[in-house]
């Protein structure tokens, strides 16, 4: 697969999940949650332009700029305190079509990370590959958003992979 075949087909990814996110913005009543889905939408918004960008760079043959793709997604927090503290900020009204909006992201970012995971092992050393790379770990942050707000939509016990209750004691 060439460089310009894995931005395409990377592009079709990142559409595929901004529209999904655009979508959910309608859907979702909740202020908090289309909070949360403008940013995941925005933030992919900001990766397809990146990958139409650099298509125009590599039919050029310039060099690509290694300074995007960025994401504007922060790491979560793992302090526990402010896990718990994050937990009664979420309204439970959020959760009816939450959970099929955010059942849907997490397996089209599953997917999307795995797209970039195998195309890094497929593309030599070099510019691509490193963007490749950032756009992997910013999938791989999204997966974990996402699937934290699926935690709690679904009162599960999980909240940030964690076991927020001990149903032993």
């Amino acid at each position: 697969m060439t460089s310009e075949e894995i931005f395409s087909t990377a592009l079709v990814y990142e559409k595929k999940i901004r529209d999904l996110y655009r979508s959910a913005v309608e859907t979702i009543d909740d202020d908090r949650g289309k909070a949360l889905f403008k940013a995941l939408a925005d933030d992919e918004q900001g990766h397809v332009k990146f990958l139409e960008y650099s298509l125009g760079i590599l039919k050029e043959q310039k060099q690509l700029d290694m300074e995007k793709p960025d994401t504007a997604i922060p790491l979560p927090a793992r302090d526990l305190e402010k896990i718990q503290e994050m937990a009664h900020k979420i309204p439970k009204n959020i959760l009816g079509d939450l959970k099929r909006v955010l059942n849907a992201a997490l397996s089209l970012e599953i997917e999307t990370s795995r797209f970039y995971h195998d195309a890094i092992q497929k593309t030599e050393q070099g510019p691509v590959r490193d963007i490749l790379k950032k756009f992997y770990d910013i999938e791989q942050r999204h997966v974990e958003v996402v699937q934290i707000e699926l935690d709690f939509a679904s009162n599960n016990g999980y909240w940030f992979n964690f076991m927020e209750t001990d149903m032993e004691d």
